[in-house]
């Protein structure tokens, strides 16, 4: 404890407390205002910083003008090669801008052509350096648009450190024709900050990109470049991210602080910073702290003396208190009281008459709460000793009631409740269940009653009390009695209690896993199901969701969204299907139990589900609802197909059925006799009518058979170049009038590929008569190319004929899928031709590609596998999905 001070020195240290609380007060103000003159003056180095940043974009923008200016200026000069013209130029830009150190214009290959001035100070004379080495020029070469370089030693005759600006000459396509470059003498700008007034001690730096130094209070820009790459402010300001623009270092090599100022000049990606020392910063606050603490110590001595003064004659008075009551209180141990007066204030002499009064009666009490206490002990101890044993049977029931849901069997179920029983337990307890002994150490099986009470009792007598769990579940709780031990009417109590705690707990344990063996099964059995099944309870709230539905209703947008209510499922369904707001409303709110829904999908094939609404009841109550998600991509489908066939089938047979039936009718004609030229006209038309149907069954039999996974390639060693070659000849005439056809062979002569000649031929042709159908220009150019790329064969088809929009080129190698019906219906078309040629080089476990831009024409790739004869033997390949 601490040691207590006496009443003078409390007396003192008050006054003293109050009077330095003051003079701190004082003092926290007086520094609070340095504080703010601190934060004025960091303030003011901020601006100045800002001040600089803003002078040194405008001194660079100035001259980057002038040169973007003169580019534009003597672009028909320096196309016209006028030298003196655009020498001229040059002198007047150097007479405006005299920061510029020299000018000079070269040509595109990087080689000067014009200088101004022609002789530096060195007397020497420039003309004709190569300056394609310097990094400003790859990157005017590249960029195309002014560039200022790093800082850099000049050369040919100009060896200051220089940054130059550089515009290049454009002629009207845009192409770089020459440029015009300004080397600009950064020591009148260094000149300029060095002349400023940063105050006391203060300086300033500006760094160029590559953190060279342009500015620097030490170094001597003119005869020597430095980087400070490795300097800590300029890495520090390098990462700096956020909006503060202050910070403190600790100079290199002196151990001093500064505060630092900086800005970045994004575009110049130049870095300018402001610093200056903190001693020249703090030695007012310094100063001002110091005279503070003179000033309490003087102060507190001052007090310590008035104090001293004031606190005599009272601490007197308190001084003969203290002993009286000391004598006093000796008196009450050796039961020898006195009583005293003594002389003092008034306040001083009641005080003693009242502590005299006040002694006696305590004294009185204390031996009447003798008496009270030793009667009081007797009964809390009976009454304690009760309660403990009430208590160690409450713990060990409340350690019985463990949970069920463990996957421990009956027997290690009940030895893990006899363990946790055991520290309350002061007998031997057996527990014989379902012919099995359980103790908190042992287990044996095939056990019975009679057989275990002689084979394993260690005592003499046996306590038995019975376990009731079912009609076929009956057991004995047995408590072995050794070294004399007794049963009393408590402990007969406790026991019982025991066994008919342990019978609900065994009773729990069975109904627990009859209830999880049915709920796995009824899960295993959901989870199987091949549709979504979700159910909500009678509160809307999603009580199971199997994993089908999960996967359905789950994408990359709403994977980290929960559903927990029947609204997250509405939002759900909102966001991923084609459904409105009302539909979905009328589902869950009406008697409509049925509702499609399309999957939202920005590529591929369309998905369509069904959504089935069932009512949960239970004993004849609806306790739920649930969800019924299904799958029915397919028969919508096969629904499209259907329509899709009947539509086209309509419509391709007609025509020609009806050419055929009139050219028949024609020639039928018994009453007319026709000539042999016109008879021959009418067969000819009537066979290409024929071919022309033949062609549509020979379409639905391949796309059947791709779709079946039955189409066979007849597979061989063929040259690719002999196959185009031959099925630009079976390009029908009517169809090549107008047209083009430019063959680039890349491949040796010798190239051969592993592929079924007629099915390539196909494909080839189907790409061919496209690219002449839909092409609306004059002059129609089929560009074929065979290359090889890697282990591959390529053959691209391109064309100039209308293209294909993007919406469509995903789409285009489905079954039936047509770009432009008005376009498929002047030129005829069933939309399966190109469904056809992606299921050809499937089989051939190639691939085919598009790349297309409406009004510009499209490119179809084809990709072969290039294999080794040797490593196919069989002549036939089976194609499937």
């Amino acid at each position: 404890m601490r040691k207590s001070r006496s009443f003078k020195k409390e007396l003192i240290y008050s006054f003293l407390t109050i009077t330095l609380f003051s003079i701190l007060c004082l003092g926290v103000f007086q520094i609070f205002q340095i504080s703010s003159l601190i934060k004025e003056n960091q303030k003011s180095q901020t601006q100045t910083t800002k001040f600089l940043e803003d002078y040194i974009i405008n001194y660079v923008q100035d001259h980057q003008k002038a040169i973007q200016t003169q580019a534009l200026n003597v672009k028909q000069l320096f196309a016209n090669r006028d030298i003196a013209g655009i020498q001229q130029q040059l002198k007047d830009i150097k007479n405006n801008y005299p920061g510029f150190v020299n000018l000079y214009v070269g040509n595109k290959e990087g080689q000067s052509i014009v200088f101004y001035p022609e002789v530096y100070t060195d007397g020497a004379k420039r003309e004709n350096l190569d300056f394609s080495d310097r990094p400003y020029y790859k990157e005017l070469v590249e960029k195309k648009d002014t560039v200022i370089s790093s800082v850099f030693h000049g050369r040919g005759g100009t060896d200051i450190l220089l940054v130059t600006i550089v515009s290049p000459i454009l002629n009207d396509n845009g192409d770089m024709e020459g440029y015009v470059l300004g080397a600009l003498d950064l020591n009148s700008l260094d000149e300029h900050i060095k002349n400023r007034s940063f105050g006391e001690e203060g300086y300033a730096v500006v760094l160029d990109q590559e953190n060279n130094v342009i500015v620097h209070p030490d170094i001597d820009t003119r005869v020597e470049m430095v980087n400070l790459s490795d300097s800590e402010i300029a890495r520090y300001i390098k990462e700096q991210q956020n909006e503060k623009r202050g910070h403190y270092f600790t100079v290199e090599n002196e151990h001093e602080k500064e505060y630092i100022t900086y800005e970045k000049i994004d575009f110049l990606d130049w870095t300018v910073w402001v610093g200056k020392p903190t001693a020249a910063i703090t030695n007012t606050y310094k100063k001002a702290i110091m005279t503070i603490l003179v000033f309490l110590l003087i102060t507190a001595i001052v007090m310590i003396g008035m104090s001293l003064i004031l606190t005599n004659r009272l601490e007197k008075t308190i001084s003969n208190l203290l002993k009286y009551i000391k004598d006093y209180t000796k008196g009450l141990k050796k039961k020898d009281t006195i009583t005293k007066k003594i002389h003092g204030p008034k306040e001083m002499e009641e005080l003693f008459y009242y502590f005299n009064h006040m002694i006696h009666e305590v004294e009185r009490n204390r031996q009447e709460l003798i008496e009270l206490n030793t009667a009081l002990e007797g009964r809390v101890q009976e009454r304690t000793a009760r309660l403990e044993n009430k208590n160690l049977e409450l713990k060990a029931v409340n350690k019985l009631i463990t949970s069920v849901s463990s996957d421990k069997d009956i027997a290690h179920f009940i030895q893990h409740c006899l363990k946790k029983i055991e520290p309350y337990a002061f007998y031997s307890i057996h527990v014989l269940f379902h012919h099995v002994a359980v103790t908190s150490t042992t287990i044996h099986t095939n056990q019975n009653l009679q057989e275990y009470l002689s084979n394993n009792m260690l005592g003499e007598q046996q306590h038995i009390e019975p376990i009731h769990v079912e009609k076929n579940h009956k057991g004995f709780l047995v408590v072995d009695l050794q070294n004399e031990q007794s049963i009393t009417e408590s402990d007969r109590d406790f026991l019982q209690t025991f066994a008919s705690s342990l019978a609900v707990v065994l009773q729990n344990k069975f109904l627990f896993e009859q209830i999880r063996n049915k709920h796995a099964e009824l899960e295993a059995v959901v989870e199987s199901l091949s549709e979504g099944l979700m159910m909500l309870n009678d509160r809307n709230e999603v009580e199971y969701v199997n994993e089908y539905f999960l996967n359905v209703v789950t994408n990359d947008i709403v994977e980290d969204q929960p559903l927990v209510v029947l609204e997250d499922v509405y939002e759900r369904f909102l966001t991923l299907f084609n459904v409105s707001n009302e539909c979905l409303s009328a589902f869950f709110t009406n008697n409509q139990n049925e509702l499609k829904l399309e999957y939202k999908q920005t590529s591929g094939k369309p998905k369509f589900y069904l959504l089935h609404k069932f009512s949960v009841m239970l004993d004849e109550e609806r306790i739920g609802e649930g969800l019924l998600l299904r799958d029915i991509t397919k028969e919508e489908e096969i629904d499209t197909l259907k329509n899709n066939l009947i539509s086209l089938t309509s419509h391709e047979f007609k025509t020609p059925i009806t050419n055929i039936k009139g050219s028949v009718e024609t020639l039928l004609r018994s009453e007319v006799k026709w000539e042999p030229e016109f008879q021959q006209e009418l067969l000819e038309g009537v066979h290409e009518d024929i071919e022309r149907i033949q062609h549509l069954v020979n379409d639905w039999m391949d796309i059947s058979k791709i779709e079946s996974g039955t189409m066979y390639v007849e597979r061989n060693m063929v040259r690719p170049d002999h196959i185009i070659e031959e099925t630009i000849e079976q390009v029908p005439k009517d169809l090549r009038k107008n047209a083009i056809f430019q063959f680039h062979h890349h491949l040796d002569e010798s190239t051969l590929f592993y592929a079924d000649k007629r099915r390539v031929q196909q494909v080839l042709m189907n790409l061919f008569t496209n690219a002449l159908r839909y092409n609306d220009s004059n002059l129609k150019e089929i560009d074929i190319t065979l290359d090889k790329e890697k282990d591959h064969i390529i053959i691209s088809v391109s064309d100039n004929g209308i293209g294909i929009s993007k919406d469509h080129i995903t789409r285009i190698f489905n079954r039936f899928y047509q770009v432009d019906v008005t376009a498929t219906r002047r030129t005829g078309g069933t939309g399966l031709g190109l469904a056809i040629c992606k299921g050809i080089m499937d089989a051939h476990e190639g691939k085919i590609e598009v790349n297309s831009e409406p009004g510009k024409g499209s490119t179809f790739i084809l990709s072969f596998p290039l294999r080794k004869e040797v490593q196919h033997e069989k002549s036939k390949d089976l194609y499937c999905r």
